[in-house]
């Protein structure tokens, strides 16, 4: 085709001479052209570095990037030069080269630019190019040691060069390079490009992209001004402009612009080497990139399947098409090879710019949808992964040694991509020689409904699919349809265009008729597919909705509303404003409260009302409101101001945009039973725009007729099901019996329906009449249930109980609960977890004891899976994760999630839609949010092991108490999360109390990071601290969090929202009105569970997977549960921690404090928790008359007292001394006379103990501290720092992460220490306001430690602060005066002490089970002999038998020295007493005995327990003189080898025929259990022989 010419204003009488040369363009591009003026075009483009590193540009052999070698001009707005450009352009597209070298020779002395008529001699093809002269001031030495990379000249306004080729056949498609720099081999291969499929238009900037820039700050990319792609004043786009404007339109699939990019695969590392896009924010992409119907007609499937064939680069295996591609794409694309498909790599990144100028000028042309995409976004690696996989040096790819630099050093790298480019080829020579004949096929499914406005219809459909679809056309008529009636197309609703489009809104069809509708698809080669039936927008059962109020001039007396109607005048009858159609409108436009008197209207409890109101701009309160003359429900529309839920209902508030009319729907029949608990009359309507701050002018708000449309809702189908049993066969060797069903559907208003069946042992099915069979293996029936939905998305469900032969039980059937999941944000982030793990890594630690453990496993989804969507304009915090991270859930096994919580309409209602549309298609059930109310109230159905359980969700989280409009719940036309209210909660339960075996209630609710289920934490006003805080300006109430705790408490303020029952009440509520369990999220830190009349409340699971840094988020749970026909049998918990973002079974006493601070908060809630200390898991108590329980009675006492001060005068005080941990103390039965004072204490340092146990919570910086296992007080495992004299600082090692501190108690700090050359060895602790900034109080545990010193317990009290609300805890060691130093921690944690209590009333009750481990006394005097304490623990359930296990922390020593011995003992146990030497006794469960003599020594250990029962057992210690020589392992005898000699040695100590030496036992014990048994002399004799 011809461009159009564009008219000069102007005559030019100078004429220059045409430059003609020949030769071979790809070497005047970029190699030797001795046939051009200049050669080796590339090589001269203007250069420049901004900042070193940040981009990459090869190995310097390629090219050395000079500052100063060029220049770039730049132009501004409006400038001229880009007006004069687009003469030149116009021109030069034409062929008139005597007019362009006319419009050159004029500005030479400007532009620099010439004409070139180019004869490719190699092609045969002429060529028009316009290039810049080279300016030869420009040096670029590049190399200083190499004289041949020298180039001479370069451009001094580097606007780029442009090449046309008149006669090309390809007269559409222009190949551009926006970064010849960076993009080091993109040129060569777009060169390429250009050449092999002939295209018109070729485009190449002639500057670096850090040539210039802003100079703001560092450099970036973004912030280039030499960059064409973000810089839309550039010659290089005007001339994309006036190459593809004139083709839109002109033919389909015109214009096609490649935009040719690379990248290095060290900072876009695992990228596959063909990067396909169209722009990082349009995932719907099409042809070329992806055809996505069923011909698969794109350049990836004509493509070979191996496109690098085995040996072509020195690889032993071809590569594979999916491991060449990836491309940006939104569902699935793969490659068809004809018998197989092979999904294609979906890209994360390297897709192509937000905000490209020149993709965003072609793509505003052309409408996203078509299916045909006009902008080609190709990145391809600089150095493929196959060259680094077989070892290729760049020095070979990038043939180092070849000078000037040019096209023939990337011959590797152009043989590469030629399969790339060839398809290319391929798929525009199909595209122009195939014939396409085939129709696209008739669509089914459409359905018409008339909508909010007065003319709007509603059409839905099935898509179709066709390679060169072009639109759906939609055919109307009034009474019969003929081939004259009207067709609407893709001119008059451009959307059609989309071939997956299923759905139009269209207007102009009066609702009071009755319109007729079909459609078809036709595409671009003249192909149009059949009609479709025909439909009606008058659905059988409907009637048009009631009109309760038109305004009338003539007729309309508002009444003022009490003293609330200041502005008496500020309304009006607008009759110039219409809406809908051409009705008058009610405009409020001051402080005015209006009332208007309607004709009685009696609402039922389905009654939905409904209104128009534009916004025209924002007051405090607009709304309206219905009212039977003495009570009203008000629904505020928009508005500043949070409002008091117990006066308005702000569903809508913020929902839509000013001055657009919107659509709003009031579920008014109930609403008004949820408030009043009855129906009433309406008989006014009232009308609101409230300003009272004088200092702002008042807004303004137009109301539209209001409606009744309730005659015209939705209706709900009716289904009901039969069945027939088969006879009972064997199959397999096992019995089996088929069953066949049949529904039946009663629904006026829908002819298509869906079908979700759940046989009741796991099977499902979607055919509306399935058989299925079913194994005979269950003792009990199977609950067969159906959900039906149809075309207006309305549900019923049926449920049928099928009995079949008896066999073995199934039972029980196990369910798993976990808290919060978040896969985003941290976990997404460069170095996060998903990004350099994947996404399994999130779930790899649990695997075994959630998914793969539980029949059904159940979480809360806190993020959208999404990459669509918009932030939440008015939220603080907003999350979302990749679709793709779906698979995680899927390889944890999760099997239902929970979407009502305050993130799901984080990025608004396209990341909803996508999220609930990822979880279908993964097979994972969810409820909870929705489009509207209705879908979000919506039940999921599980049946497994023949129970049926519904899962119902809700959230109480609005967001209204931080005024985060618009607010997250559902309403009856706008998108959100179910509102749970007690009301909407009953009816969801009685929605499926009769159709399912567990009703499963799930809630995400409560106040955020509080420890237990709360009570009137709503407040109106704001506390101490908040009153100058406001988060969001233009709100009254909406305070923003406190900055002391961080970003994520946006609960932390005071909250406006409350349900109209507290936490506790309305999940009892929940319990009373039918659910079998109700399973609490939200508060992120795990709470108590409690037993309500034999039903499960856990109040808080905490968080499951998150990336908070917040210790006390991270210990969590999984709540397992059983279930039987009966309902749900039991419960247990077992404990996991979230260690540095990974979940982790906590093990070990981790396990059991995470375990005794639930079995403590449960107590609160009047329900016990039996924690079994061995196994680390916990029985939860369901009937309290069959509790189980056993009371220990013990003393303990400690030699050890310090002088101290209580109340003015001298006491002493005793260490703090442990409390056994079998079960939970429960009394203080009494203690020596002279004690006064008690005080009870809790472990806030869960993971103390240095342990591998699920957490590693201390922060490990530097190579001179760590934790090792040779040296530990108790365990295994302790901490160690090193220092010597040379060190520049002393050493600390703390905790990752602040800990929460509650000032109003006491805390004492305690740990052991170890030392060698130790010097101000200490414990400290640090306090602060914040969990980050400065720290207000430092204080350590008393006197340091200097010199050497074996292990020792050290404790200190931790002064209070005022202000302190966090902790740190510090292991301190300070550089030694000489030589080096070694300090050992272990066993260092923080008691909270509850209050000083008076020693007296015995016995002293203490509520249990708790979390208590410590107690300490307070005495007049210390006592002359030994004295105890005599204390009673009550154990819950049984415990495993009484076991004694002593252990030795260095159980061999040299004379003298001390051996630290600790118990690992099991069972119920209150007493340990230790024997040394067969006389010493010491009454400690870890003591130390200092041994002054070389020996064999058995140390015993007797433990008691229940009833005084013990159990003794003895460990072996060995005590070495210190001249001693050590023996080889097995060479008992020490002659230096190892042979039968020594076996039998071993064998006659064991028969205790002889006595070993302490050298000759250490040989004996080689399996270094300290003791000598059978196994060590069978182990003699393997060394032996």
């Amino acid at each position: 085709m011809k461009r159009p010419l564009l008219s000069l204003l102007f005559l030019f009488s100078l004429r220059a001479e045409i430059v003609h040369e020949s030769g071979d363009l790809r070497e005047f591009f970029g190699g030797n052209a001795p046939g051009s003026t200049y050669e080796n075009w590339v090589s001269h483009v203007t250069e420049g570095i901004a900042s070193d590193g940040y981009n990459d540009y090869g190995p310097n052999w390629i090219d050395i990037q000079t500052n100063g070698f060029g220049n770039y001009t730049l132009l501004p707005e409006g400038s001229p030069t880009l007006d004069y450009w687009k003469l030149i352009f116009y021109q030069f597209i034409n062929g008139d080269t005597t007019l362009v070298d006319s419009l050159l020779e004029d500005s030479l002395e400007s532009f620099h630019y010439e004409l070139v008529i180019f004869q490719d001699t190699t092609l045969n093809r002429s060529y028009h190019v316009l290039r810049e002269q080279l300016d030869s001031s420009f040096v670029d030495l590049n190399q200083l040691t190499i004289a041949g990379d020298d180039v001479m000249g370069s451009f001094r306004n580097g606007w780029g060069l442009y090449i046309i080729q008149p006669d090309a056949s390809r007269e559409q498609i222009l190949i551009q390079v926006p970064h010849p720099c960076d993009d080091f081999t993109a040129p060569y291969i777009a060169m390429d490009l250009f050449l092999e499929i002939d295209a018109f238009g070729f485009m190449i900037n002639g500057a670096g992209r850090e040539v210039v820039w802003n100079e703001v700050g560092s450099y970036s990319n973004s912030k280039s001004l030499s960059d064409p792609s973000r810089n839309e004043h550039t010659v290089f786009q005007k001339f994309q402009e006036i190459v593809t404007d004139p083709l839109i339109g002109e033919n389909p699939h015109w214009p096609l612009v490649f935009a040719i990019h690379s990248f290095d695969n060290e900072s876009h590392s695992s990228r596959k080497s063909v990067i396909l896009a169209a722009g990082s924010q349009n995932q719907f992409t099409n042809k070329p990139i992806r055809d996505i119907t069923a011909d698969h007609f794109d350049i990836v499937n004509f493509t070979d399947e191996y496109p690098i064939s085995a040996g072509q680069f020195g690889n032993p295996d071809p590569l594979h098409i999916t491991e060449y591609y990836e491309v940006y794409y939104d569902d699935e694309m793969v490659y068809d090879n004809g018998f197989e498909e092979f999904p294609i790599v979906r890209a994360t990144e390297l897709r192509g710019p937000s905000n490209g100028v020149q993709m965003v000028d072609l793509q505003s042309q052309i409408y996203g949808g078509s299916v045909y995409e006009p902008w080609i976004h190709v990145e391809t690696d600089e150095k493929p992964m196959l060259f680094d996989s077989t070892g290729l040096s760049d020095e070979t790819v990038y043939a180092e040694g070849i000078y000037p630099t040019g096209i023939q050093n990337f011959s590797m790298i152009r043989n590469y991509f030629q399969p790339f480019i060839q398809s290319v080829e391929t798929y525009i020579d199909h595209w122009e020689t195939f014939t396409d004949v085939t129709s696209p096929d008739s669509i089914p499914f459409l359905m018409a409904y008339n909508t909010d406005g007065y003319d709007l219809v509603y059409l839905t459909w099935s898509p179709v699919d066709d390679t060169n679809f072009k639109s759906y056309e939609i055919q109307a008529g009034l009474d019969s349809m003929t081939t004259n009636s009207p067709i609407l197309d893709l001119d008059d609703y451009p959307a059609l265009q989309n071939m997956r489009r299923d759905h139009q809104t269209i207007s102009g069809f009066d609702h009071n008729e009755d319109w007729n509708f079909r459609i078809r698809a036709v595409d671009y080669m003249g192909n149009a597919g059949s009609w479709s039936i025909t439909v009606s927008n008058r659905l059988p059962g409907h009637s048009p909705a009631d009109t309760i109020l038109f305004f009338n001039e003539t007729a309309f007396f508002p009444e003022s509303i009490g003293n609330e109607d200041i502005d008496n005048n500020s309304y009006r009858i607008d009759t110039l404003d219409l809406w809908p159609g051409n009705s008058p409108t009610l405009a409020l436009f001051g402080n005015t409260w209006k009332s208007v008197s309607i004709d009685p209207v009696y609402p039922d409890t389905g009654s939905v009302f409904h209104v128009f109101a534009r916004i025209d701009s924002i007051s405090e309160i607009q709304a309206i409101g219905f009212s039977d003359g003495v009570n009203v429900i008000r629904y505020s529309l928009a508005g500043t101001q949070g409002l008091d839920i117990e006066d308005w209902i702000p569903v809508y508030q913020g929902v839509n945009s000013i001055g657009d009319w919107a659509s709003y729907e009031f579920p008014i029949g109930n609403d008004w039973v949820a408030w009043y608990d009855s129906i009433s009359t309406i008989t006014e309507i009232h009308f609101i725009n409230d300003q009272d701050d004088t200092t702002q002018a008042p807004g303004s708000i137009h109301f539209s007729m209001v409606r009744d449309l309730t005659p015209d809702l939705p209706i709900a189908p009716v289904v009901s099901i039969e069945y027939s049993l088969g006879d009972i066969r064997i199959q397999n060797n096992q019995e089996m019996i088929s069953v066949s069903f049949t529904s039946t559907i009663v629904d006026t208003d829908s002819y298509y329906f869906t079908y979700a069946w759940e046989f009741g042992d796991g099977s499902t099915s979607n055919n509306p009449q399935p058989s299925h069979d079913y194994l005979v293996e269950d003792d009990h029936d199977y609950t067969v249930i159906l959900t039906v939905t149809d075309e207006t998305g309305q549900q019923d469900w049926e449920t049928v109980l099928i009995e079949i032969d008896e066999g073995e039980s199934s039972f029980p059937l196990t369910m798993n609960f976990v808290g919060d999941i978040m896969m985003g944000r941290a976990f997404e982030q460069d170095g996060g977890i998903i990004q350099t793990q994947g996404v399994y890594a999130l779930f790899e630690p649990t695997y075994e004891i959630l998914g793969l453990s539980a029949d059904i496993t159940i979480a809360n989804l806190e993020n959208c899976l999404s990459n669509q969507g918009t932030p939440h304009p008015t939220k603080s915090i907003v999350f979302r994760s990749a679709p793709e991270n779906v698979a995680g859930l899927i390889y944890g096994g999760i099997d239902v999630v929970s979407l009502a919580n305050n993130h799901i309409m984080d990025y608004m209602e396209p990341a909803m839609i996508q999220t609930k549309n990822i979880l279908n298609e993964a097979g994972i059930l969810h409820s909870g949010a929705g489009m509207d109310s209705y879908e979000a109230y919506l039940p999921a159905f599980k049946s497994v092991k023949g129970q049926t359980v519904a899962f119902i969700s809700s959230s109480d989280r609005t967001g209204q108490y931080n005024n985060y409009q618009p607010y997250l719940q559902a309403g009856e036309n706008k998108p959100g999360f179910a509102y749970m209210t007690p009301y909407y909660l009953k009816q969801q339960i009685q929605s499926v109390r009769d159709v399912s075996d567990l009703v499963v209630v799930e809630m995400h609710a409560g106040s955020e990071y509080s420890y237990s289920p709360g009570a009137n934490y709503d407040s109106y006003e704001p506390p101490d601290g908040y009153e100058t805080m406001r988060f969001n300006p233009a709100s009254e109430v909406g305070f923003i969090s406190d900055p002391m705790f961080g970003l994520e408490e946006e609960d932390y303020s005071p909250r406006l929202d409350r349900p109209q029952m507290w936490d506790r009440a309305i999940r009892q509520f929940a319990i009373d009105e039918g659910a079998d369990a109700v399973i609490v999220h939200h508060p992120h830190i795990i709470q108590g569970v409690e037993i309500y009349n034999g039903k499960m409340i856990a109040h808080s699971l905490g968080n499951f997977i998150f990336d908070l840094s917040y210790a006390e988020t991270f210990p969590s749970m999984i709540l397992n549960a059983e279930a039987e026909e009966s309902g749900f049998t039991g419960y247990s918990i077992t404990p996991v921690y979230i260690d540095d973002y990974l979940t982790r079974p906590a093990t070990g006493e981790l396990g059991n404090f995470i375990l005794d601070h639930i079995a403590m908060r449960s107590r609160e809630l009047d329900t016990y928790v039996h924690v079994n200390n061995e196994t680390q898991r916990a029985k939860v108590i369901m009937d309290t008359l069959s509790l189980f329980s056993q009371d220990l009675d013990y003393a303990i006492w400690d030699p050890n007292w310090t002088e101290t001060e209580l109340n003015g005068e001298t006491y002493f005080v005793s260490n703090p001394l442990s409390i056994p941990e079998a079960g939970s103390l429960s009394k203080i039965l009494g203690g020596f006379g002279y004690i006064t004072h008690y005080r009870l204490g809790r472990e806030l340092i869960w993971m103390k103990n240095f342990e591998d146990e699920g957490s590693s919570l201390w922060n490990f910086n530097s190579d001179n501290e760590f934790l090792q296992d040779s040296v530990f007080r108790r365990g295994g495992i302790a901490a160690t720092q090193f220092r010597n004299e040379d060190s520049p600082d002393n050493i600390i090692t703390n905790l990752e992460n602040r800990m929460p501190f509650k000032k109003e108690f006491d805390h004492t700090i305690h740990g052991y220490i170890k030392t060698e050359n130790g010097k101000n060895v200490t414990l400290e602790i640090r306090l602060s306001q914040g969990r980050s900034g400065e720290n207000i109080l430092t204080a350590s545990m008393g006197d340091s430690v200097q010199g050497t010193w074996d292990w020792m317990p050290y404790w200190g009290d931790v002064p209070s602060h005022e202000d302190a609300n966090f902790f740190d805890i510090r292991l301190n060691t300070d550089v030694p005066g000489s030589g080096e130093s070694q300090t050992w921690f272990d066993d260092v944690g923080l008691v909270e002490w509850d209050s000083l209590q008076s020693f007296e009333g015995f016995p002293i009750p203490i509520m249990h089970p708790n979390d208590l481990k410590y107690i300490q006394v307070y005495a007049t005097q210390t006592p002359m002999a030994m004295a105890g304490i005599q204390m009673t623990n009550t154990i819950i359930g049984e415990l495993p038998p009484l076991t004694a296990i002593p252990r030795a922390a260095n159980p061999n020593i040299t004379a003298p020295g001390k051996i630290h011995f600790y118990d690992e003992s099991k069972g119920p146990i209150g007493n340990w007493h230790w024997v040394f030497l067969d006389q010493i006794n010491v009454y400690q469960q870890h003591p130390t005995y200092h041994f002054f003599d070389p020996g064999i020594y058995e140390v015993s250990l007797t433990v008691t327990g229940l009833n005084d029962e013990t159990d003794t057992e003895t460990i072996t210690v060995v005590v070495l003189a210190e001249d001693a020589e050590q023996q080889d392992l097995g060479d008992v005898n020490g002659d230096g080898s190892i042979t039968v000699v020594d076996v039998i040695f071993c064998t006659n100590y064991i028969l205790e025929f002889i006595e070993l030496s302490p050298e000759a036992f250490l040989a004996a014990d080689v399996n270094g259990d300290s003791k000598i048994d059978i196994f060590d002399a069978l182990l003699i004799a393997d060394l032996a022989y």
